[in-house]
């Protein structure tokens, strides 16, 4: 499946000579690019998803009980150090 967008002249330019003199091309950035996006809008969303799985399921921490384990962790981190 090809699909055509329109990008600015400016940011053409502008991939045309980050990839002169390499073996890359501006499609090639564009690709990975995209790809990349791609790869973390997904991880973002199911991260998102188990989230409100947790809150849902009463996995959570209150404000009190959050400070107390994080002052917990702190403090055995100063041990260790």
């Amino acid at each position: 499946m090809n699909h055509a967008i329109d990008l600015p002249q400016s940011l053409l330019k502008r991939l045309e000579k980050v990839t002169e003199g390499t073996r890359s091309t501006p499609v090639s950035i564009i690709k990975d690019a995209v790809k990349q996006r791609v790869a973390y809008e997904e991880y973002k969303r199911r991260e998102i998803e188990a989230g409100l799985a947790d809150i849902k399921a009463g996995r959570v921490y209150g404000k009190d009980e959050f400070q107390t384990q994080l002052a917990k962790a702190r403090n055995e981190r100063k041990k260790a150090a």
